[in-house]
């Protein structure tokens, strides 16, 4: 395939799948593409946050960055289609999902200790899968998801990030809770729900934006709010962690 073949399958339909009517405007879908600004403002308070704080500032930077990224790419995919729009949607976001695995092994292996190396190379090989096969892409996303919520369960089940005050306890249930919300925003947004209304300003997708980027805020929070969680029973760790 030539490299002006692969940018038009890219191009054809992108957002149609998304409910809301495509226009031939700057905006091809207004209140999609809209609220896609919900992952910019979530992915710079997430660095201002770090900034203020002083920590922590590199993994701050790299994860507002990929929240940056997940909003402008979707505006552009929502927005003004230009070519290519797809890969810069569908990349930031598994940039994300990628990222959130990799501190989530950092904690649940203690083999694996390096999470922003082990961020790179999975950007990278996310890089090469999603160009050769945006869908391939896509799959790997729904996979790395599913990895996400198992490692989760067992960061709580295994007390790695510990919930010791009512506070964090009412964080894991509220992330469980928002996430839940998303998931199903996200298939009433789609084109062939039932509540799929093509002309309306309300829009079950663009609402899937908002409420998914609050997840993700809130799984920052619940993460890095206290600084990096470490099993509590592993004093070689706690030493471990305070040299870093």
């Amino acid at each position: 395939m030539s490299l002006v073949e692969f940018v038009g399958v890219l191009r054809d339909g992108i957002g149609a799948s998304d409910c809301e009517f495509l226009r031939d405007e700057t905006l091809a879908q207004p209140v999609n593409a809209l609220t896609s600004l919900a992952y910019v403002g979530v992915g710079l308070l997430v660095i201002a946050r770090a900034v203020v704080a002083r920590r922590p500032l590199a993994a701050a930077l790299v994860f507002g960055t990929c929240l940056v990224g997940v909003g402008l790419g979707s505006v552009l995919f929502h927005g003004p289609q230009p070519d290519g729009s797809r890969v810069l949607h569908d990349l930031p976001i598994l940039f994300t999902v990628v990222f959130i695995v990799a501190y989530d092994l950092d904690l649940v292996s203690q083999r694996l200790r390096h999470p922003m190396v082990l961020f790179g190379l999975g950007s990278a090989a996310a890089t090469v899968l999603t160009t050769i096969d945006p869908d391939l892409g896509t799959g790997v996303t729904g996979l790395g998801v599913v990895v996400l919520a198992a490692l989760e369960f067992l960061i709580y089940k295994r007390r790695l990030r510990p919930a010791t005050t009512r506070r964090q306890r009412q964080g894991y249930v509220t992330i469980i809770a928002v996430a839940a919300i998303a998931g199903a925003t996200w298939l009433l947004g789609r084109t062939d729900s039932p509540t799929c209304d093509p002309n309306a300003l309300f829009q079950f997708h663009g609402l899937w934006h908002v409420i998914s980027a609050v997840v993700f805020g809130l799984w920052w929070r619940l993460a890095f709010g206290g600084g990096r969680s470490i099993p509590s029973a592993d004093p070689d760790a706690s030493v471990s962690a305070s040299a870093n």
